[in-house]
């Protein structure tokens, strides 16, 4: 590891040119480490297209070739040529707003137990987002909890996680944890990144005086087939952790039951999607309960 990069900022790209390119400028704007600093792209696009277009217009830029096995393996093979103390996991659906790794580095050096922690993620509006969700849990009850949590920036380490956006990771504890699950290929690495790390004895943080922009939704969207992808990485979080896959399914049914009724009224045009989903969920939770059963 060449002691001169003390931070390595590791991007996951697929596809999303104009995106990325926004979240590569920021980078290179609000760059307070200078040389310290390495920026790493990880390219799951099945064309050259965006990896030749990052190298020829980003030469600053550590450009990776991958195939696409998802996001987990994307983020672990830009660690493996990373050559930073520390990383950032950064979506390509982010833009920062003001320098932040001296103070990045600055936590991780004041408190050698911090093993993980995210910062404020606000809209284009500058308005906030989800910074940080609750650890394993689904539903109405759930939900509004997590959104009064990250109103009144309120963060528990051990029963929240920080949003896979923005993770700013102690190199030597992500390597030792065993870096992401690429059994998972989408969803759900968070929580199961913050609880093996945390079995290693490193806590997790949030920091609310830095900001960072995330285009929510701008890089995976909410079709069916992203809704299968996320609830067939739940099952295996779920499995591996030994946690109720089919409680969790259930609250998250009922809380798309209350959206349905919600939507007919202010938001009509969602309500075929939702029901869909909900019909995704009956079917999955029935295939749980007959597995159950045997």
């Amino acid at each position: 590891m060449s002691k001169d990069i003390i931070f390595s900022v590791i991007i996951v790209s697929y596809r999303n040119l104009e995106i990325l390119k926004d979240t590569l400028d920021s980078l290179i704007r609000y760059n307070d480490l200078g040389d310290a600093l390495e920026i790493i792209l990880s390219d799951n696009s099945p064309e050259m297209d965006l990896y030749e277009q990052i190298t020829r217009s980003y030469p600053q830029v550590v450009a990776i070739k991958n195939e696409n096995k998802g996001f987990g393996h994307g983020n672990n093979e830009g660690a493996k040529v990373a050559r930073g103390k520390y990383l950032l996991f950064l979506n390509p659906d982010t833009v920062l707003v003001e320098p932040i790794f001296k103070f990045a580095q600055e936590k991780f050096e004041k408190d050698l137990r911090l093993g993980v922690f995210g910062v404020k993620l606000v809209d284009k509006e500058m308005k906030r987002n989800h910074s940080y969700y609750i650890m394993d849990g689904d539903g109405f009850w759930t939900a509004q909890k997590e959104k009064l949590a990250n109103t009144l920036d309120f963060y528990l380490d051990g029963k929240m996680y920080i949003a896979g956006a923005d993770l700013f990771v102690r190199k030597n504890a992500f390597i030792d944890s065993g870096c992401f699950d690429e059994n998972m290929f989408m969803y759900s690495e968070e929580p199961d990144l913050t609880r093996r790390v945390r079995a290693l004895g490193y806590t997790t943080a949030y920091f609310k005086q830095k900001r960072i922009i995330h285009l929510e939704g701008k890089t995976t969207g909410k079709s069916l087939t992203s809704e299968k992808m996320r609830l067939e990485s739940k099952e295996y979080y779920c499995r591996k952790h030994g946690l109720d896959y089919r409680k969790r399914l259930i609250q998250e049914r009922n809380y798309d039951y209350f959206k349905i009724a919600l939507y007919r009224v202010i938001r009509p045009e969602s309500v075929n999607a939702l029901q869909d989903k909900v019909a995704m969920l009956n079917d999955l939770i029935q295939k749980e309960e007959k597995r159950l059963e045997q």
